[in-house]
Order: C-alpha cells, then structure tokens, then sequence
C-alpha cells in the first residue's frame, strides 16, 4: 500500500488536505464516503449523549442504506453491518478519559467497489481521520468531498457549519451563565480539524482553528443587552484566503450570519447551514424547533408559577430572527416574529394549552405547527402543496 502524496498549499509547517483525483461522488466511492461520514457523525452524537463510543453500530443508530433492488453486501463476520456495495465494522474503541474509535468499510467482492476499502475515526489528540484506498493506494478524504454544500464551495461550507455550531455553542453558554464568554474556548466550541489531523494557523492565543479557518470572538456585550460577533478568517494559501464568515446575535435576538468573499458580503439563511436537506425540510426543521423551544419555555413558567403565560416574552420565548435583520409580524401583538414562522400560544384551561407556529415566508408558507401541554405536536400543510 503506497500514500498518494499530499501537496500543501502553504509553506511552513501547516498544510491542508490536497484533493487527489476526484472520485465519481454517484458511484461506488460516493457511497463509501456518504456512508462513513454517517457512521463517524452517529458515533460522536452517541458520545456526547454516552460519554463513549460503541463497537455496535445498531446501538448507536447506522444504518446504512441497501441497493435499489434491496440487495446488501455480504458480511465478513459478526459485528459487521452491511450497506449497498459495503459491510462496515467499528475495529476499535477506547474509553475515558481520551476516548477514540476507528471503523472501516470493505467493499463486497464482485462488486465495482471489491477494491475499496475506506477508513474513518477518531484518534487520540486528533478529531478525525479519514481515508480511502483503491488498489493499494490510499489517500486522505475531504469532510466535505461528496457532499452538497449549495450555492457555497466545499471549503466556504466548512465555516458555515463550524460558525453555526459557534452560534449555538455561545448561546449555551448564555443560557447557563447570564454572559457570553470573550473565548470561544471557554464555550467548549472546537471545530473539526482537517481529516489528516492538521489545522489552520492562529493569528493569535485567543483564536480556535480548524482546518482551514480560524475562528475567534470578535466582541461581547454583557447583561441586559447581550450580544456576540464571532468571525471565521479563512486561511492564506487556500482556496477560502480571500473568505470571512461572521455570526452574532444582537440584544434583540436577531441573528446576524455573513459570508464575505473578495470583500463582497451576502448574508447567510440560516436553513443554508445544512444545504443535503431539501428546502421544505430545512425551512421547517426551524419552526419546529423553535416551537419546541416555546414549549420548553412554557412548561418551566408552569413550575415557577403554576400557570401558562399566552405573554410570549413573559414566559422568555423569543425566536431569533432572519439573519438580515428582519422579522415578520402577526395579525395582533400576542404573536411574535421568528424569521419564516410567527408564534403565537392560547392558554385553553387552567394547565393546558396550544402553542402554534404559522409559515408565513418561503416554501412552507401557510404551513401551521402546533403543540399542547403534552409535547404533541401536529403538523398541517402549505396549502399551495409545495412541501406535503
């Protein structure tokens, strides 16, 4: 087995993952790849909620997907799990305190992909690695590689992610500490290094890097008007040199998401954080879980007070905005502006109520979100059919 060499695109001592020949992403070789990145992406949710990994990957919820006819690879033994043309086995795990795991995928013999073998895990000191080899020869797989970023470069999409994962990591840290940290560090936010282990440089000691941005907090306020700006710097030498992505949140809880490309900003959708989701799905996914946050919000208000609030802002409900700035209004001031839904909650009886969330932008427009005390959610429809 022989490493196809990997070209930095910088002198020094850092260099980022080199894209060999690329490989045919609706073929065998996209497959392998989709696949391993969902097993990598299945382990680390269930170490975050296990504080572990797991050799048994039904335990930890992969399941790849079989052909179109319903066939699957055949399996080597025990412990593997069969996909369309791969079986995939976790080879190893460690456990606290530095946890780590491997796993590989062999491609099925008499199949177009008998000769692949992929790789992927996560070492001691390394969040990621991840590699191919076909025929002997083997190299390192972009995060990124096979996978839909929309209207963003691969490169580019990698700081989206990380940035909205940023945005989320601050807002924890808000929620259990009344303040923004001025260290990103201090928010537990650590984005995913480049897969063969190296990171972009720092300009400074208070920057994170990841693979090729670094990231940084550019300003907090404090309490009562809190609010953040952290930037992602791309670079030099790569191909997100000329690239800025910014996110923050505003005393009003507006969100403010940019990219700057060749000093040219266009903000940033936040349901473009996740562009392999459908734009129904995407547009969606937001109502429900900002419904889901209202619900979350009114069952705490009934502890402390024994009562629903239909006050949205009494009960501390307040959905972010889009990220230009705007926010839409309801028919009367008991509903208030996410970005695509309005929220609105009627309190239906001493300890009930129905909390709804109402489409009124983009593909889902018109679709209506509700839930009860009970945490059921119901779903009806845009009307126009455009997201059944």
């Amino acid at each position: 087995m022989r490493w196809l060499s990997v070209v930095g695109a910088l002198c020094g001592p850092w260099t980022s993952v080199a894209m060999a020949e690329p490989v045919d992403c609706g073929g065998v070789e996209g497959e392998g790849i989709r696949e391993m990145r969902a097993l990598y992406e299945a382990e680390r949710s269930f170490l975050g909620e296990k504080d572990k990994y797991s050799q048994d990957l039904a335990q930890v919820g992969f399941a790849p997907a079989a052909c179109a006819d319903g066939s699957r690879a055949p399996v080597p033994g025990p412990g593997w799990v069969a996909g369309c043309h791969f079986a995939y086995q976790v080879t190893s795990v460690t456990g606290l305190p530095v946890p780590t795991f491997t796993a590989i995928a062999r491609g099925a013999a008499g199949t177009p992909a008998e000769d692949v073998t992929l790789g992927i895990g996560s070492p001691a000191n390394q969040d990621i690695v991840f590699w191919l080899e076909n025929a002997e020869t083997r190299r390192f797989v972009d995060w990124y590689e096979c996978r839909s970023t929309g209207s963003f470069s691969a490169q580019e999409m990698e700081g989206i992610e990380a940035m909205s994962h940023a945005f989320l990591a601050m807002q924890a840290f808000l929620q259990e500490k009344d303040r923004y940290p001025s260290l990103l560090a201090q928010s537990g936010f650590r984005p995913l290094s480049c897969t063969d282990g190296a990171r972009a440089p720092v300009p400074g000691p208070d920057w994170v890097a990841g693979c090729r941005f670094a990231y940084h907090v550019e300003s907090v306020t404090g309490f009562p008007n809190s609010s953040f700006l952290v930037i992602a710097r791309g670079a030099a030498g790569t191909p997100v040199a000329d690239v800025t992505v910014g996110i923050g949140s505003s005393p009003s809880q507006v969100i403010t998401f940019w990219l700057e490309r060749s000093g040219v900003r266009r903000p940033i959708a936040w349901d473009e954080r996740e562009p392999a989701e459908s734009v129904c799905a995407a547009q969606e996914r937001v109502g429900v879980e900002e419904i889901r946050a209202l619900f979350t919000a009114e069952r705490a208000y009934l502890q402390e007070k024994d009562r629903y609030s239909s006050d949205l802002a009494q009960v501390g409900f307040s959905p972010l905005g889009c990220t230009d700035g705007t926010r839409p209004s309801g028919p009367d001031s008991w509903w208030v502006g996410g970005c695509r839904f309005i929220y609105h909650v009627e309190v239906t009886g001493p300890f009930s109520f129905i909390a709804t969330a109402r489409a009124v932008s983009g593909l889902v427009a018109g679709m209506t979100l509700r839930i009860d005390e009970t945490g059921t959610l119901t779903r009806t429809p845009a009307p126009s059919g455009a997201c059944p």
